[in-house]
């Protein structure tokens, strides 16, 4: 498209906006004008033939917005429908612009490349189909294109995540940047392959060249609190005043509510917060830690900011002696699934790089009553996760191709995981790669490396 066929203000972002809200319910085939398709393998593709051919201007990857005089910039990203719940979800996270880590030591936020180029984004959003479905991207249909702009309680969690990734940078730690850092804004990965390395300050390792990125749970949260419904979608925020966020961070003000309760028997948190559910029920952890923080809802994890930083509950149990009896479980795995994955980009991993854990630890006292005893935020350690995990990983695997399935790796077999059955009964199966039906498993946290973890075994 020539200059002289812009129909739109480019110093304007609501005429921006309407431009680009004339590609609703097309598909980018109808949208394109005697174009030259460029099929390329990355994932600007389809945003590049949006720039080029609606908009009128050629693909930068400055430090500029795509539209600089009205500070807008452009984002063209996928959603799905969930084929189990059917509700509708961000395919992926949204890769930003490059961290630049020799430079960022020196910036502040609010001046900062990171905030210039995406303060306003005109997010597009187009329905991704499985291949079976869509032959050819061309054919994906553009739903909604509409302006966002951070708001003001996520601004605060965003700049502090800006800022742990900033510390790690300053501190030489680039090379162990991590998407579990952090709850809204990631550091993702990229670059084709581990020869994308990049000089990093106070430190002479080299560092695999990142981004920063919305991760896909707040994306999912802005797909469905603003751009299907047009209005707030969540039950309920564990913050009341965004306030509070410019003096502390979420994970403090968390834990800060959890504090009076600290020594509560079970009995006394019921009766303190009118609760009448069962303890033995399966949600009671959730609906204890969501009466705490005063939410309406009975599952914390359905919470505004829970849902944005993916962060999810999990309860430990100690005894008197300061000894944990259960291991931690996580969902199970399929051996037919499992075996078709390379580590590096593993569901197991995934979950630990992408998930906040909430520790909500209960402990029985000398009268041998449980109580409250206290919450922590977790992430596990980079090299627990690259160097154990991935053994117990990779043996499962190995194990499973040679027909194993029926012996993978126990809890003697590692420092950190294993892996156990973890279905309703024996007959609760999966088919593995050579036709058997083995019970599910999945992968746990040994119970003395969560002692380890709580500082219990001092």
């Amino acid at each position: 498209m020539s200059e002289g066929r812009v129909t739109y203000d480019i110093t304007n972002a609501q005429s921006i906006e309407k431009h680009a809200k004339m590609l609703e319910n097309k598909t980018f085939r109808e949208s394109m004008d005697n174009i030259v398709i460029r099929e390329s393998g990355n994932k600007g593709g389809l945003g590049q033939l949006i720039e080029e051919n609606h908009f009128g201007y050629k693909l930068n990857s400055d430090s500029e917005p795509d539209f600089p005089e009205a500070g807008v910039e452009l984002k063209v990203t996928p959603y799905k429908i969930n084929t189990k719940k059917g509700n509708k979800v961000a395919k992926e996270r949204l890769v930003l612009s490059i961290i630049n880590y020799m430079t960022l030591p020196y910036e502040k936020f609010e001046n900062s490349m990171f905030y210039k180029k995406n303060k306003l984004l005109l997010l597009i959003f187009y329905l991704y189909q499985p291949k079976e479905e869509i032959k050819d991207r061309l054919d994906y249909k553009i739903t909604h294109a509409q302006l966002f702009e951070f708001p003001k309680k996520d601004l605060n969690i965003i700049k502090r995540d800006w800022e742990i990734i900033k510390e790690k940078v300053n501190n030489g730690l680039a090379h162990e940047l991590s998407e579990r850092d952090t709850n809204y804004l990631g550091a993702c990965t990229k670059g084709a392959n581990k020869n994308s390395l990049r000089e990093q300050p106070h430190s002479n390792e080299p560092a695999m060249q990142r981004a920063y990125s919305l991760k896909a749970s707040y994306m999912t949260a802005i797909l469905n609190d603003y751009i299907l419904a047009k209005k707030a979608t969540f039950e309920d925020s564990v913050i009341d005043d965004e306030r509070v966020l410019e003096e502390e961070s979420l994970e403090s003000y968390i834990l800060k509510k959890f504090e009076p309760f600290k020594g509560f028997t079970i009995d006394k948190i019921k009766a303190t917060l009118d609760i009448h559910a069962n303890r033995k029920a399966k949600n009671f952890a959730q609906k204890i830690a969501s009466k705490m923080l005063n939410l309406q809802t009975n599952n914390i994890e359905k919470s505004e900011e829970f849902i944005k930083a993916n962060i999810k509950l999990k309860t430990i149990r100690v005894e008197k002696n300061g000894k944990i009896k259960e291991h931690m479980s996580f969902p199970t795995f399929k051996y037919k699934e499992i075996v078709q994955e390379e580590w590096e980009t593993s569901t197991l991993r995934q979950m630990f790089l992408e998930t906040k854990f909430l520790f909500f630890i209960y402990r029985f006292n000398e009268n041998n009553e449980l109580c409250f005893y206290d919450a922590m935020f977790w992430n596990i350690p980079f090299n627990d996760l690259e160097i154990e995990v991935k053994k117990v990983w990779e043996e499962t695997v190995s194990r499973i191709m040679d027909d194993q399935a029926d012996k993978l790796p126990g809890s003697k077999d590692n420092l950190v995981s294993h892996v156990r059955p973890h279905a309703q009964n024996k007959m609760d199966t999966y088919e593995t790669p050579q036709g058997k039906q083995v019970v599910k498993k999945c992968f746990w946290l040994n119970n003395y490396y969560l002692e380890k973890q709580l500082g219990l075994n001092k």
